[in-house]
């Protein structure tokens, strides 16, 4: 009580130019803090959306039509990816961009017209290119244990699991979940 009193007795002694100047430093004071807190809240939004999404700029057109060299793509890092999910992964030092046609235990087969067999299905979908063989590789795998089976969409002119082999779930990096932008628009 005695220092409301003290608070008020002070305030009636002030001039009117003195009351402005501690209310503009009382106005200053405020903002401060609350820019500083804005920018708190910005910093841990910004740390929490990098920790679980990514911005990445497609490199080559291994993914062509869906996905041309320079596009900028909006992804998701998880650790479960189903099949037609379209991701970043690394093999050979380099990191590629695919689409997974297959999961652990499914069987793949090639034909030598260019088609493409997961479970003894044909994979024909919207790939308009054919799948080619590689001269190397087998005609008939399974799967292994923690690993996917990945493509290109642009068959006939990207490096993809028929030249990488199997790619391990450890290599893949994330998953694109949109397309923020095309390189030529």
């Amino acid at each position: 009580m005695k220092k409301q009193t003290n608070t008020e007795e002070l305030s009636s002694s002030l001039t009117d130019e003195q009351k402005k100047k501690v209310a503009a430093k009382k106005a200053n004071k405020r903002l401060v803090i609350d820019t500083v807190r804005m920018v708190t809240v910005l910093a841990i939004a910004t740390a929490i959306f990098f920790i679980f999404f990514g911005l990445k700029v497609v490199d080559g057109n291994g993914m062509y039509p869906a996905l041309m060299d320079g596009d900028l793509a909006l992804t998701y890092s998880k650790s479960e990816y189903v099949k037609n999910d379209v991701v970043f992964y690394k093999a050979d030092g380099k990191e590629y961009c695919g689409r997974v046609v297959a999961k652990t235990g499914d069987s793949i087969s090639f034909s030598d017209d260019g088609k493409f067999y997961v479970n003894g299905m044909v994979q024909s979908s919207k790939i308009v290119f054919p799948t080619d063989t590689p001269e190397n590789a087998e005609k008939n795998m399974i799967v292994p244990d923690n690993s996917v089976y990945i493509l290109g969409d642009y068959r006939t002119s990207c490096v993809d699991s028929r030249d990488l082999g199997f790619i391990s779930l450890d290599d893949v990096d994330s998953k694109i979940i949109a397309i923020l932008r095309h390189k030529k628009i």
